[in-house]
Parts: C-alpha cells; structure tokens; sequence
C-alpha cells in the first residue's frame, strides 16, 4: 500500500481525476481518495515515483514527504 498527500483536489471531480489517471496507468489499482485529508492509499504494482507522476501528470502536486 502506497499513502500519497495530494495537494488541489477540492472536490470529488478532482478525486476522480486522480482515481482516473491512475487506473489508466495501472488498470490493476485500488485507489481510496480522502478528500477531507488530502492522502490517498493505493494498492498498485507500480513504483511510488510513478505513481507521484501519474497524480502529477493530471495537474495535482505531490509534496515529497
């Protein structure tokens, strides 16, 4: 399980846009998107800095934790 803080998503238009970006990456994934918190917690095969990529690719920030 991978934990991502994302900063941008604002509603849950957003949260789908980072669900849909990483599902085209990784059709496998499980994503769960806490809009209140700003993490998502996501079950994927891909290495971390893909993800932050993929989540960065579709316009939202990634802060290095």
């Amino acid at each position: 399980m991978i934990e991502l803080r994302i900063e941008g998503m604002a509603c849950q238009g957003c949260a789908t846009s980072v669900e849909r970006a990483i599902a085209t990456a990784d059709p496998a994934a499980k994503t769960e998107i806490d809009l209140q918190s700003g993490h998502a917690r996501i079950e994927s095969d891909l290495p971390r800095d893909r993800l932050v990529a993929v989540v960065e690719a579709a316009g939202y920030d990634v802060p290095a934790s």
